[in-house]
This record gives C-alpha cells, sequence and structure tokens, in this order.
C-alpha cells in the first residue's frame, strides 16, 4: 500500500511535465474573482504574469483592475507612469497566478508542503 501510494504520488508531481503550460487569464478586470480563466500558454511561454494596476484617477479613490496572462518573460515588476502604478508578480509553475500575488517562492513553497504533508500521512498510518 504505502509503494503504491509513493508511485502516485511521483507520478503526479511528474505530470505537470506532460501537459502544456497553463496560466490564468483575464484583462483589466475590478477584482480578482473574475480571472479564472484558464488558458494554454504558447511553447515559449514561461510564466504566468499578474499585473495590478492602480489608476489615480481621483485622488482620495484610485481605481485598481487586474490583469493575467502568459508570457515568455517577466516584465519589469514596478512601474509608475502620469497617474498609474503598475506592480507585477510572475511566476513559472502552471496555474500558480491564481490568486493574483503569485511568486516562484510562494509555489514552491506549496508543492514542498503538498509532499511533505502526503509523506506524513504515508507513514503515520503504518502498515
Amino acid at each position: 500500500m504505502k509503494t503504491t501510494l509513493i508511485t502516485l504520488l511521483a507520478a503526479v508531481l511528474c505530470v505537470e511535465q506532460a501537459y502544456p503550460f497553463m496560466c490564468y487569464v483575464c484583462q483589466e478586470q475590478e477584482s480578482n474573482k473574475n480571472c479564472w480563466t484558464i488558458s494554454m500558454c504558447e511553447k515559449e511561454d514561461k510564466y504566468c504574469v499578474t499585473v495590478h494596476d492602480t489608476v489615480g484617477t481621483k485622488p482620495n479613490k484610485p481605481k485598481y483592475v487586474i490583469s493575467k496572462m502568459c508570457s515568455p518573460m517577466c516584465p519589469a515588476t514596478g512601474q509608475q507612469q502620469n497617474q498609474t502604478y503598475r506592480r507585477v508578480s510572475c511566476c513559472e509553475k502552471p496555474l500558480c497566478n491564481v490568486n493574483g500575488v503569485s511568486s516562484k517562492q510562494s509555489s514552491y513553497g506549496v508543492m514542498s508542503l503538498g509532499v511533505l504533508a502526503c509523506i506524513t500521512h504515508i507513514f503515520a498510518r503504518g502498515p
């Protein structure tokens, strides 16, 4: 039983390499809840990108918009132009831009935590 579970876990971790790279995509949405569309990325795309724009139309009430996309490179992380401030985050795992504030470190951390939890569960159950 343990061998089967460990083999299954290893297979799940390796499956990521067999499927095309995918990211969440949306354009200028006012909320992350409107950014659940999954898109197959192009072969050259290596990053899932999330862009938060703060548009300063009114001094006390800035407008926030979020965009998500696939990209072959990670764009500059912070820019200010006129009344707009742009914050960019990039990650390198499929669908890693789900929450809008992804990074490489959080992707690896979540994956490591999941593997550790599975292994702990397998050995805690015993024969």
